[in-house]
């Protein structure tokens, strides 16, 4: 895994990049995308936060690493579902175990294109850095992941 610095969204015209979510939906089906890149990923393609909200509310727990079908964003679950109340899985602490889950799972992307991942789990997620990065670093040793601070 190689390491930039710099913005991710300019990325997204060279490759993939990576944004951190919840498992979870709300009545209305959106997934609830309200702060950090995922936020920003809801306002830049409108479409998202319902789609990938119909992909958690049919997978559930088991809701994996997903491409979103117009952009090269891959959806990247963080934080599990609160099963008894998926709208307020936003609001768990990222989990270590599923970030790991994603990681292997992202390592197992087919093709080549570059793909630019956050410090996953280490914002709105409340998890540190020293812990998550090795998890990274474990899975996505190559150099087509690139690691943007």
């Amino acid at each position: 895994m190689k390491i930039e610095e710099g913005d991710l969204w300019d990325r997204l015209e060279h490759g993939y990049i990576v944004i951190p979510t919840n498992i979870g939906w709300k009545s209305d089906g959106c997934n609830v995308m309200g702060r950090g890149l995922a936020k920003e990923a809801a306002d830049r393609f409108p479409g998202v936060a319902l789609w990938y909200g119909a992909q958690c509310l049919r997978l559930g727990a088991q809701t994996h690493v997903m491409e979103y079908p117009h952009s090269r964003l891959i959806l990247f679950p963080v934080k599990p579902l609160n099963e008894a109340q998926p709208w307020l899985s936003w609001r768990n602490k990222a989990d270590l175990a599923l970030i790991e889950r994603s990681a292997w799972q992202l390592s197992e992307w087919p093709g080549n294109t570059p793909i630019y991942i956050p410090m996953v789990g280490c914002g709105n997620g409340r998890q540190d850095v020293k812990v998550v990065l090795p998890l990274l670093e474990r899975h996505l040793s190559s150099e087509r992941f690139i690691l943007v601070l």
